[in-house]
């Protein structure tokens, strides 16, 4: 059986097509569900209470954030296969058969995931996707993997609890990215990772979702690369982890994060304390167009 966590606050608009699908006859016999309610003032509890079962749980506490949440869901709802899904999002029917026959198959693997369909706040199926991660390197390579469309959206993976125990679940530092830091530090380990052709949720896009905040998240996500990056305990081949501490170090200064010594420099002064950024295209490019306009100027000048 699946022991899927649900956090909420304020969710009534979405709840009950979620809980429809996790509850519906292809779903149910292998699904137990657990709402984290973060004291919501809608009619999300009235709803919770329609769908729930025997074995499902409702919680309602004051929690201080989706992470703090999560972990005190995690931490009593029990189950071996476990994961989570947001309460606007919905299970595809048969997902959870195609997962635990996954695990069957493979008694080694740690982890399982598939596709997703993208919906709109109608429920229509507007696009799909699927991750292309399998390893920590993969996480941690946010140029070529996470931020050109193959991240995992993380209702598609399902883990097993031992995996979540191991890393000490969520950390509460990250607001948005907390999914993001959580599969580094779980992929360090090395967990054997299976993919399965099913898609498996239907994730929402709408305007309202936290998600949206992409800067910042963005911002969170950088923070734990960045982190990685400068522990020298972590599972990297030397001239990968040069390439990204090159890329990392150059976007930290583009975003003028905190995590940044030359925020607040010009390129050149940047430039003279990480050479090594000469050694990015991107960087190449913005010398060679600063050098050109300064020429096109001077030359202007002198005619």
């Amino acid at each position: 059986m699946i022991t899927l966590a649900i956090p909420n606050r304020n969710g009534a608009k979405y709840l009950a097509q979620t809980l429809a699908s996790l509850c519906s006859p292809q779903n149910r016999p292998e699904v137990r569900w657990w709402l984290q309610d973060c004291c919501s003032s809608d009619e999300s509890l009235s709803i919770a209470e329609r769908f729930r079962s025997g074995r499902d749980v409702v919680r309602s506490t004051r929690d201080t954030g989706q992470a703090n949440g999560l972990n005190r869901a995690f931490a009593e709802m029990g189950g071996d296969i476990i994961g989570y899904i947001n309460s606007d999002d919905c299970l595809v029917d048969g997902a959870a058969a195609a997962v635990l026959d996954a695990f069957r198959r493979h008694p080694d693997a740690d982890m399982v995931f598939g596709g997703v369909d993208w919906i709109d706040e109608n429920g229509n199926v507007t696009g799909h996707h699927r991750g292309q991660i399998y390893s920590f390197e993969d996480a941690l390579n946010i140029y070529e993997v996470w931020w050109r469309k193959k991240q995992w959206v993380q209702p598609e993976v399902f883990f097993r609890r031992s995996l979540y125990e191991a890393v000490g679940g969520f950390d509460e530092e990250f607001s948005l990215a907390f999914d993001f830091d959580f599969w580094l530090r779980v992929l360090k380990l090395r967990p054997k990772v299976i993919e399965i052709p099913d898609t498996l949720v239907r994730f929402r896009i709408h305007s309202n979702q936290r998600s949206v905040d992409f800067r910042s998240a963005n911002d969170e996500i950088r923070r734990a690369v960045w982190r990685e990056l400068r522990d020298p305990n972590s599972p990297l081949e030397g001239s990968l982890r040069s390439r990204l501490r090159r890329a990392t170090s150059y976007d930290l200064y583009c975003s003028r994060s905190n995590l940044s010594s030359s925020r607040d420099l010009t390129l050149g002064r940047a430039l003279l304390k990480s050479p090594e950024w000469l050694l990015l295209p991107e960087v190449r490019k913005r010398v060679l167009g600063s050098s050109f306009r300064r020429l096109h100027l001077s030359s202007e000048t002198n005619n």
